[in-house]
């Protein structure tokens, strides 16, 4: 069973990542706030190498390993930013990496690994089932399986994120994360939690892929067979057991949002703040679009989580949106 972690280990993260992981832009943006009619903070985890905030919980598992399990190396399954922050971070530190990376991913993710000097797999058609495929190979190579979000030093990681926020904005009244496998809004509740516990947390996922609204309605995990959004960074067929665990326990207020309503967030991170948003990204302005009411005359933070986005996608929406 795993252990919760608690801000101890959310500063500990904090420590181990420094080395390679900077701190990201809270920006202040007035065209979007005055649309909501709330003060709207985005947190720009697009801005780094790897284009998003996956990087975080990569670098502090890998720098929590022993000798011996950095030598025999690690493997991640990932649609996307997963991949990139593992070979990332396995690439600073010298250990060997290998990923597999799902059949619906772009492109350039399989290209920028392998960049990086891991190997790469193609294989599985969404999270869930390349998960299966790497812990496969994990078990017959000896290598160490990275979690995409249900672990411990993977949660602490990604709740560095909410640390930055509190540094960097002490009183936001909302904080809005983009849930896909529960790791980074877990991470966000506990930092926010020991800052500012009036702070309200909003996770936001798809309605197309809500794993993490059905199984806390429904109080045990649920299973999906069949998710799907463009929201693809946030399709898993079922949450991780820990990140339930946690937010059985914290209660977010969850919010989902419909395929019109991300692309047109997607649109609007184009339009107003000139910036190439992942659906996963802009699935937190469709939930403070979709809520404005409820947050007229807040101060609300957006964690936008990253960019890696098809350009096919990008073109998509701008011909559905750009008159």
């Amino acid at each position: 069973m795993f252990q919760i972690p608690e801000l101890k280990d959310i500063l500990k993260a904090q420590r181990n990542i420094s080395p390679w992981v900077r701190e990201t832009p809270l920006e202040h943006h007035r065209g979007l706030s005055a649309l909501l009619g709330a003060e709207v903070y985005l947190k720009m985890e697009m801005m780094r190498e790897t284009r998003a905030f996956k990087i975080r919980g990569a670098c502090h598992f890998i720098a929590e390993l022993g000798q011996e399990e950095r030598q025999r190396g690690v493997i991640a399954a990932s649609g996307g930013s997963h991949a990139l922050g593992v070979a990332y971070a396995a690439s600073v530190m010298k250990v060997p990496a290998t990923i597999v990376v799902t059949l619906r991913a772009p492109k350039h993710i399989a290209e920028s690994c392998r960049l990086y000097g891991a190997e790469v797999i193609v294989a599985g058609e969404v999270y869930d089932d390349a998960c299966r495929i790497a812990m496969e190979i994990a078990e017959e190579r000896g290598l160490t399986f990275i979690h995409s979000y249900d672990h411990p030093a993977i949660v602490a990681g990604q709740g560095t994120v909410g640390l930055e926020i509190f540094h960097q904005l002490p009183d936001p009244d909302v904080i809005i994360c983009p849930v896909g496998g529960g790791g980074l809004i877990n991470g966000v509740m506990i930092t926010a939690g020991a800052f500012r516990p009036e702070t309200e947390v909003w996770g936001v996922e798809p309605e197309g892929a809500p794993t993490m609204t059905e199984s806390l309605r429904a109080e045990k995990l649920v299973h999906l067979d069949n998710p799907r959004s463009v929201a693809d960074k946030l399709v898993t067929k079922e949450v991780g057991r820990l990140n339930f665990e946690i937010a059985r326990r914290l209660s977010p207020r969850m919010v989902t949002v419909s395929e019109e309503q991300i692309r047109h967030a997607m649109y609007l991170l184009l339009s107003q703040a000139n910036l190439w948003a992942e659906g996963a990204a802009a699935s937190a302005l469709a939930a403070a679009w979709k809520e404005r009411e409820s947050l007229r005359g807040k101060k609300a933070v957006l964690v936008l989580t990253g960019g890696n986005v098809d350009a096919a996608v990008i073109r998509q929406v701008l011909a559905e949106y750009h008159a």
